[in-house]
């Protein structure tokens, strides 16, 4: 008996709801969230009908809306217990990154102009990979539609134009931004969105964090190489030598690593060698 009536109760749940219907005719079918074309069957309840009670006893905030939305949003939504149609909003667009973060990646890593070397299975792999990237951004950038409830008109979501600097130049769109850089600064985009996370999406700090850490690694290839020269020409421990050097690099930066070395031999091999022979030297 109660089942029945739990049935009953869920089933006149939707008397609290009232339709938020678009105000442009064009939206009529097409899904709040996303910009895809809505189904009647899954449409979004704000709040979901399992927490209605909770906001009919504490007379919380929310819209007591019904959304028009497309099947995957729906789904997506599920798991969303927010009652604030922004907060769903970006639930969506964290589902879809993660759903579709590998097309999305390919999106924005690729542009036809760099197909020329690539066989043609390759290419066509590539732009399926685009497309569903472009989809899915799309989806992302989606910013709604005014719609009307019990007479009152609410205004799309205001998607905040964020604009990306590398350098002076300036983009509107991560993605033009990102391989911008990334051709023009010789970096590699999965390299370069790494750093971009590091550095809080700041492209100048970016730029100039992969630079002096490639920096770094060449001189220490350059410093392993003349340490290994120079401990074989003198006989002297390798490790003994690049320690010095380092050393002596940061004590005279404006000298150039021979002349580092020269010091090197002057001060701690020359004469050691000089002091050892007269040691020995009989009298």
């Amino acid at each position: 008996m109660s089942k029945t009536k739990g049935l009953i109760k869920t089933m006149n749940d939707d008397k609290y709801y009232s339709r938020a219907r678009p105000v442009d005719v064009r939206f009529h079918g097409v899904c709040y969230y996303c910009g895809c074309e809505a189904e009647s069957k899954f449409e979004d309840f704000i709040p979901q009908k399992i927490d209605i009670e909770f906001y009919l006893q504490t007379k919380e905030a929310c819209p007591f809306a019904i959304v028009q939305c497309c099947k995957e949003c729906h789904y997506f939504l599920m798991n969303c217990r927010s009652a604030v149609i922004k907060d769903r909003k970006k639930y969506i667009n964290k589902s879809i990154k993660r759903k579709y973060g590998r097309a999305l990646n390919i999106y924005e890593r690729w542009s036809e102009d760099e197909f020329e070397d690539l066989s043609d299975s390759i290419i066509k792999s590539i732009i399926a990979g685009m497309k569903i990237g472009k989809e899915s951004d799309d989806r992302i950038q989606f910013s709604g539609y005014e719609y009307e409830i019990d007479g009152t008109i609410h205004h799309k979501n205001e998607i905040e134009v964020k604009i990306y600097q590398v350098f002076g130049e300036e983009f509107d769109d991560f993605r033009k931004a990102l391989q911008y850089a990334s051709k023009s600064y010789r970096i590699n985009i999965t390299v370069l969105k790494q750093r971009l996370i590091d550095n809080q999406i700041d492209f100048d700090k970016a730029i100039k964090t992969y630079h002096a850490e490639l920096e770094q690694k060449l001189l220490e290839k350059q410093i392993d190489k003349l340490s290994k020269e120079f401990a074989l020409k003198h006989k002297q421990n390798k490790n003994f030598v690049k320690s010095a050097l380092s050393a002596y690099i940061q004590i005279n930066p404006l000298l150039s690593m021979p002349q580092n070395l020269d010091l090197i031999y002057q001060e701690r091999i020359k004469k050691l060698t000089t002091t050892e022979s007269k040691i020995i030297k009989p009298s």
